[in-house]
């Protein structure tokens, strides 16, 4: 597996996982939803996404770019096991479910491999300075090394019990960045 790269302009970037979105058979995104993700100048979508018409809603509000998981649709916009994004100076790996990448011993919770940064280095090309992972629709932010950290924006449409629905924002300015989790429930 090697990671496809993409360079962005600083701003707010929405994640979302895990969401399923099936249009007529299935979840359908909220209007509050939609409505939440309405100031991002990037959606990352990391997977689970379910139908193409589920990012065709996500692109009318922006630029969508994401992972592959399980019950995605064949789409140009998420035909990607590993994704590295620069954006703001910082390096952002994403990927669908961190152990079946290398990264992790357990995503639920977030355990890191021992050589985390190797094994960055070896599926992203380099160390990253934020993991952004998905699979288990439970929302988290966990550190990774001494300046680094790990996002799972859960799923805003089908959280997993006892979690809320929730994605994620990333906020880029002037060389920082500040992750939070964002409920939508």
């Amino acid at each position: 597996m090697s990671a496809k790269v993409l360079t962005f302009e600083a701003g707010v970037v929405a994640v979302l996982a895990d969401c399923h979105i099936h249009p007529g058979g299935g979840p359908e995104f909220p209007a509050h939803v939609l409505a939440a993700l309405g100031d991002a100048h990037l959606i990352v979508t990391l997977g689970d996404m379910g139908e193409a018409a589920g990012l065709d809603q996500l692109e009318a509000i922006t630029t969508v770019v994401g992972t592959r998981g399980q019950d995605d649709s064949d789409d140009p916009r998420t035909d990607n096991d590993a994704l590295l994004l620069n954006i703001g100076g910082k390096r952002i790996g994403c990927v669908f479910n961190a152990t079946s990448a290398g990264l992790a011993g357990s995503s639920d919770p977030f355990t890191p491999v021992a050589d985390f940064a190797a094994a960055c280095r070896k599926l992203f090309g380099t160390e990253v300075d934020v993991l952004l992972h998905a699979s288990t629709h439970k929302p988290a932010t966990d550190a990774i090394g001494a300046q680094g950290v790990a996002i799972n924006p859960g799923s805003a449409i089908l959280p997993a019990e006892r979690a809320a629905p929730a994605f994620a924002r990333l906020v880029f300015d002037g060389g920082r960045m500040e992750p939070e989790i964002v409920f939508v429930g």
